[in-house]
């Protein structure tokens, strides 16, 4: 410890804090939960301190536990805890034992688009980011005349999908059903204007080069009072990453697509 080096609060002569001694590690989301047990010697603590290794990265807290986030998914990490008052710094603690984080499962959002008065038949997702696992297209559509809502990856038509489906009226059965000219049927857009018809597509490992691309679907609609509901599902016989989607229908004034990122399965 450092000799004469001192501060005060409130007339209070403060020391240096010593080393508390290290707990459990605990992995999170891209994170770590980082125990102690806080020294009774030495000067009054104000914060502590975790440090990650490798990587030096930090968090810092007033009392145990401390998190320490912006970690690497799949890299292993220890980490020490020191305290902090006015008067400076402990020393570090040994290191904890070692833990690897998870990866997030959270949603984050890339973009929307939101159909103005003159109403839209085509609705593109272009560039989108390959720092995600998984995507997720939020529709809500308004309109007055029904249609179909096709989607396309990649502007591309003309690839088989195996495509499981089930609603209030049909059995489920599977359909090994080819693209049309507008690309892969996943909705029907109702006939309401005050009655959003949902949908919600899941394109599952969409980066991925060397599997085919996986969607599912659940979705329903309202046709000004009969409405009907289905799940369905799509294999997608291609093994080119995604950065491209395209929806085609008759979107009505209102009209929303929301497209979002997911980190983790």
């Amino acid at each position: 410890m450092a000799s004469g080096r001192v501060s005060k609060v409130k007339g209070k002569v403060l020391d240096i804090p010593t080393a508390p001694t290290i707990g459990t590690a605990t992995a999170g989301a891209e994170s770590a939960s980082v125990a102690f047990t806080a020294s009774t010697v030495g000067g009054p603590v104000f914060t502590y301190t975790a440090l990650s290794n490798p990587g030096s990265v930090t968090g810092s807290g007033t009392t145990s536990p401390v998190t320490v986030s912006g970690l690497t998914v799949g890299t292993a990490y220890t980490f020490t805890v020191r305290g902090n008052n006015p008067t400076g710094d402990s020393e570090y603690s040994s290191a904890s034992g070692s833990i690897t984080p998870t990866a997030g499962s959270s949603y984050e959002s890339i973009a929307t688009t939101t159909v103005g008065s003159g109403g839209a038949s085509t609705i593109s997702f272009t560039s989108i980011p390959a720092t995600y696992k998984n995507l997720q297209i939020r529709i809500a559509t308004l309109g007055s005349t029904a249609d179909d809502i096709a989607m396309k990856v990649n502007s591309t038509v003309g690839l088989k999908t195996h495509w499981l489906r089930g609603n209030q009226s049909t059995a489920a059965g599977l359909v090994n059903n080819p693209w049309s000219t507008y690309g892969l049927y996943v909705s029907e857009n109702g006939v309401s204007t005050t009655n959003p018809t949902p949908l919600i597509i899941d394109l599952l490992d969409y980066t991925s080069t060397n599997k085919n691309k996986v969607i599912r679907f659940i979705g329903g609609r309202d046709d000004n009072g009969s409405g009907r509901v289905w799940l369905a599902g799509a294999l997608f016989d291609d093994l080119t990453a995604v950065s491209s989607i395209t929806f085609t229908s008759s979107f009505g004034q209102y009209s929303s697509i929301a497209l979002y990122g997911i980190k983790g399965a």
